[in-house]
């Protein structure tokens, strides 16, 4: 399992990943949005999930997410499950517009998002479009996977 760790907080990447190395092949960390759009859109061997910071800056971890749902729709790639790391309990409407699967408050349990990473599903996140959307998504997904 590849999980991709994005946020400016070295302490809060390292709660996170700290309980990911026991169970992923590869943690990678990064600390901002531009360097995580790279590496998961450009990565030779996709990502299985991404742990991002609600926080990020400039325009924060919800839009990228968002982005990467975006593209996703518009193009067919797969977008990997995603868990927030929010500041607020009010942040929640924010992780389910960007399409997070999960959303932990600040200061996370390393051990129950390591738990909630290996619990996501391998799918894709739900389409904010259409129908045909989703089933683009589902026949794309279907496809990689070899059934």
């Amino acid at each position: 399992m590849r999980i991709l760790v994005v946020s400016a907080d070295p302490a809060e990447r390292l709660r996170a990943t700290s309980g990911l190395v026991a169970d992923a092949e590869q943690v990678v960390e990064c600390d901002g949005v531009d360097e995580a759009r790279r590496l998961v859109l450009e990565a030779a061997e996709p990502f299985d999930a991404l742990v991002v910071d609600g926080d990020l800056m400039p325009r924060g971890g919800y839009a990228f997410l968002y982005e990467l749902r975006a593209h996703a729709e518009l193009t067919g790639w797969v977008a990997p499950p995603s868990v927030v790391l929010a500041s607020r309990p009010s942040d929640r409407w924010l992780g389910g517009w960007a399409g997070a699967s999960e959303l932990f408050l600040k200061p996370v349990d390393p051990f129950e998002v390591a738990a909630t990473v290996r619990a996501l599903p391998g799918t894709t996140l739900p389409p904010y479009g259409d129908a045909g959307a989703a089933q683009a998504q589902v026949g794309t997904a279907l496809r990689r996977s070899g059934r």
